[in-house]
């Protein structure tokens, strides 16, 4: 029964765009304006609620749609732009440096804003940025 599905699923996505990054995050985003929508429904009142309720509809539709579009040169390039953009990167490095919490300490170069990562415990150490060349002292 479960080759039979994931056959069927194959031969649905035959020549389809399928999930990708932009498409999970769509899909990501729906429950945001959609929770909002359930809290909002007694405070803020109907067309508030409608709203938010309206705009996880539309973003649960396009990644739907986007996902079985054929139209693979135009999902390329919307899918491109959205990894070069920076909000897709924003995004990805605080849920890698979330991830790497337990054992890297994260800090900023104060010259050129990039994020360094040290190995939690060494007690006082000196930093170099890769980038710029300036150092610091802190504990990690």
């Amino acid at each position: 029964m479960r080759d039979r599905i994931s056959y069927l699923f194959s031969r649905i996505f035959i020549g389809r765009c399928g999930f990708d990054e932009l498409s999970r995050f769509l899909m990501a985003s729906v429950p945001v304006p959609l929770l909002l929508s359930m809290l909002l429904r007694k405070t803020a009142g109907g067309y508030i609620s409608m709203f938010f309720f309206a705009v996880s509809m539309v973003l649960f539709v396009w990644s739907v749609w986007r996902a079985f579009s054929s139209q693979l040169y135009n999902r390329k390039c919307e899918n491109d732009h959205f990894l070069s953009s920076s909000t897709y990167h924003s995004v990805s490095d605080t849920v890698t440096r979330l991830s790497q919490m337990k054992e890297y300490r994260f800090f900023r170069c104060r010259t050129c804003r990039t994020w360094l990562r040290v190995p939690r415990g060494k007690g006082k150490i000196r930093i170099d940025c890769p980038k710029c060349g300036n150092s610091f002292i802190t504990k990690t």
